[in-house]
């Protein structure tokens, strides 16, 4: 399949969707197990590997015809039209890409209407549900689930940023989490061509179709890594603000190896004034920034590798191993140790 024919075939009919367009209601929902959170009962979506073979799953995921499971990795799936999803939660992570018309939904408690080309990261255990899609509203989304994060995913990616972090806090029940980001990504060429290809080997898999789209989700990743933080640079309303970003931008790059001193001499301001202005336009004093730089960094290798734990402070930054191990449970509430051990 090629691109151009690609928009005929996202647009026909599934054999559910006839159905929820003549008027036929979905009830399968209400005998879903359900789970409390914060004094509210949600349906569970439990089992990512149930997708698209489960009846129940049906106005959310659409039949087996319009799934993609590519084995212990990532899960491609179009949502199914004329039939609203109710509020629920599930155990995977959830992005989805809106490749025609719009999208409304409510995320942790947010209504926010997707627009063509934008993209929408959702945490696990985020209640969130999805309004009435036309015919020409299409919306496609990729299932990350925890198996592939902690067994692939977080092995092969070596840079730190806040998408690998959003990942990590995914794996680990014991921090707050980042519930969703909202990617402005509409206009975006590359994440439109990157998910059209993504959609055409859904649609009519190539013989290399799982290389081909492991590698395209992992382009997207990149560039919604682009979309993200130059989001952050013109959304920038003053110098200092501008400044604060970029200093932030250094640290995630740097927390390693960087002292206070050696950013004030990068950007010619004083170390105080380095903290002072981090405090006020991030909300982070320095020395709190590289802290979470280096645990959230220290938690990855604890996920994705066998390296002694001494061995990973020293990679961290951490020269003192006690202090390492003395941060690391103030923030995750257990050694590291143990925190590999739960994993």
């Amino acid at each position: 399949m090629n691109i151009k024919s690609l928009d005929y075939k996202l647009k026909e009919l599934s054999e559910s969707e006839k159905k929820y367009k003549d008027g036929y209601s979905f009830t399968g929902w209400a005998h879903m197990p359900k789970k409390e959170l914060n004094g509210k009962l949600y349906s569970v979506i439990g089992n990512e590997h149930e997708m698209g073979t489960t009846s129940g799953l049906d106005g959310h995921a659409g039949n087996n015809r319009y799934i993609m499971n590519l084995g212990n990795s990532i899960i491609i799936k179009k949502t199914s039209r004329f039939n609203p999803v109710p509020e629920h939660i599930h155990n995977y992570i959830e992005m989805n890409f809106v490749y025609s018309g719009t999208c409304s939904q409510s995320v942790d408690g947010n209504d926010i209407l997707l627009q063509k080309g934008q993209v929408l990261l959702i945490d696990t255990e985020c209640p969130h549900s999805i309004g009435y899609l036309d015919h020409d509203d299409i919306l496609m989304s990729i299932i990350i689930p925890k198996t592939y994060l902690r067994e692939s995913f977080l092995s092969q990616i070596s840079q730190d940023n806040f998408l690998t972090r959003f990942f990590i806090q995914a794996l680990n029940t014991q921090t707050e989490h980042d519930h969703y980001i909202l990617f402005h990504s509409e206009g975006n060429e590359r994440i439109a061509l990157f998910f059209s290809e993504l959609c055409c080997e859904y649609f009519d898999p190539s013989i290399n179709a799982n290389d081909i789209t492991l590698h395209l989700f992992y382009l997207i990743l990149a560039e919604l890594i682009n979309v993200y933080e130059s989001d952050l640079v013109t959304t920038a309303k003053s110098p200092q603000s501008s400044l604060a970003f970029s200093i932030l931008h250094y640290l995630q790059h740097n927390f390693r190896t960087c002292s206070q001193s050696d950013v004030a001499k990068l950007f010619h301001i004083s170390p105080n004034y380095v903290t002072t202005l981090l405090k006020k336009e991030i909300g982070m004093s320095y020395i709190q920034l590289v802290q979470t730089y280096r645990l959230d960094y220290s938690a990855q290798l604890l996920n994705s590798s066998n390296l002694p734990v001494t061995e990973i402070a020293a990679k961290a930054g951490y020269e003192n191993v006690t202090f390492f191990y003395k941060k690391f449970k103030e923030k995750y509430g257990c050694s590291p140790k143990d925190y590999r051990k739960t994993q």
